[in-house]
Order: structure tokens, then C-alpha cells, then sequence
């Protein structure tokens, strides 16, 4: 690329999954200019809030082979096939979550670095959830002091103030969906995961571009030099971004990538 970048940090959902179609389908064109940025010495990194179970499930690592994964939102970061960072949810946090999770009918995913397990035999939400983002059936299992990196929990919206209330040590608190939360024992960013690997890997900021749609999208816009909204992107997705590429369903990805290898941007 004339503008020398060494790194690219890319979401998924929206980005280069398109959800507008039924099934959702993979933009393969952009996929394969990805491709072509590794054969070409640049780094590739999947960003996602999805833990690595969930984009394992997707199939996307049967189409691409990126050279770092930051998953569930910042929460997990894998490089080379090694974890070089994560997080954890406190023993008793989880006991507790799972125990009101119960009280209220509803169910907690507990996340570990490359699975996961549900805490109990109430589906509604989990399916509820799954009918927007398909996933196997998380098998049910007693929790034994586990590592948990970060929880799903499936609860409806009206129950938000309740889990806060009673769950303070729990500082992430993300609604993703009518039926589903995602939650951490402290804020996961992508842009502070974003931030680490550039240190880690010893790149400047100026020679990274990145890729996304949502508002969890805006923090990694501020940490890379050439940050790029999908036209599907929400509003405030693109006003944080310098620059608005083609929909994902137009391979917005590949698109910008074209721009950026010719020098046009």
C-alpha cells in the first residue's frame, strides 16, 4: 500500500458478515482482499465483540486465517495462536449473576477463552437471541471456579436496572440485543485492545486503518490512522470515522482497501 500500512484491525458483523441476508453471507470479496493485504506483509486482526467460540461457530476461521483475533470486545486478545491478554469475571461476581439469573427466570453464559457453558435449562432468551445471531446450544454445566473472561447474560431489557443494581463490581454492562447483555468485570474497549497490540507489536498508530460499524466501533476509530465506516454503519459510528466506505453488502472493505493500495486516500 503507498500509505504504508502495517496493520488492520477489521469487524465482523456488518463489516464483512452481512446480516442483511438469510442466512447471513460472508463478504467474500473482501475476505479475499484481506487475504491479499497478508500476502502483501501487512498484519490482519479480526475485532470483534463476539467471544472466540462465537466467531469459531460463524465459520469465519474456515474462510481466513487472521494473524490476531481481539475477541469479546477486548476482553481476549490472541496473536500467532497465543494468548498475549485477557481479562476475568471474580468467582463470587459469577456465582451471584448466575443465582439472580435464576431468581429471574433467565440464563448466564459463562465465557472461558475458547468455549463456553450455560448455567441453566432456560431457553427463551438464549433462543430469542440466537434467531439473530444462529450459535449452537451452549451445554449446561456446574460452575467450579472456571476462568470466566466475560458472561452473556439472556434477560430481557426491563430487567437491566435490577442486574446493575445488584452486580456493582460487574462494570460492563452491554445490551446488544432486546434479549441479550453482554457483561465484564470492567469496561472492555476495543480501543484500548486496539492500543495494546499496536505497543505489543511495536507499529505506530499512523500505519493502522480499521473497519466497523457500531458505536463499540468508535473507540478503535480513535487509536488507528485510517479509520473507515461501513455505509450500513450507524450515524455516530460515522461521524467518528475519518473516512465512510461502500455497505458491506457492496464489499465496503475491499472497496476502501483498493483506495488505500492506490494512494487515493
Amino acid at each position: 500500500m503507498k500509505n504504508k500500512v502495517k496493520i488492520i484491525f477489521v469487524d465482523i458483523d456488518w463489516t464483512i458478515l452481512d446480516h442483511s441476508k438469510f442466512p447471513a453471507e460472508f463478504d467474500l470479496i473482501s475476505i479475499e482482499a484481506l487475504k491479499n493485504c497478508q500476502r502483501n506483509g501487512i498484519k490482519v486482526f479480526l475485532c470483534s465483540a463476539r467471544p472466540f467460540h462465537s466467531i469459531k461457530q460463524v465459520k469465519m476461521l474456515d474462510l481466513f486465517s487472521p494473524d490476531g483475533i481481539i475477541c469479546s470486545n477486548g476482553g481476549l486478545i490472541i496473536y500467532k495462536g497465543e494468548i498475549i491478554y485477557r481479562t476475568y469475571v471474580e468467582n463470587d461476581d459469577f456465582v451471584k449473576l448466575c443465582k439472580l439469573a435464576e431468581k429471574y427466570g433467565a440464563n448466564v453464559e459463562g465465557i472461558r477463552p475458547y468455549d463456553c457453558f450455560i448455567s441453566n435449562n432456560n431457553y427463551e432468551d438464549i433462543l430469542a437471541v440466537h434467531s439473530t445471531y444462529p450459535e449452537e446450544m451452549p451445554p449446561i454445566e456446574d460452575y467450579h471456579n472456571q476462568d470466566v473472561l466475560g458472561v452473556g447474560l439472556f434477560v430481557k431489557e426491563e430487567y437491566d436496572e435490577i442486574f446493575k443494581k445488584e452486580l456493582p463490581n460487574l462494570k460492563y454492562y452491554f445490551r446488544f440485543h432486546p434479549n441479550g447483555v453482554d457483561i465484564a468485570n470492567e469496561i472492555h474497549d476495543k480501543g484500548e485492545s486496539v492500543k495494546f497490540v499496536l505497543n505489543y507489536l511495536k507499529i505506530n498508530k499512523n500505519e493502522s486503518a480499521s473497519f466497523g460499524d457500531d458505536l463499540q466501533d468508535i473507540t478503535m476509530f480513535e487509536q488507528t490512522g485510517y479509520s473507515f465506516a461501513m455505509d450500513n454503519a450507524k450515524e455516530e459510528a460515522k461521524k467518528a470515522a475519518k473516512y465512510i466506505t461502500k455497505s458491506v453488502s457492496s464489499s465496503g472493505v475491499a472497496h476502501a482497501l483498493n483506495k488505500l493500495a492506490k494512494g487515493d486516500i
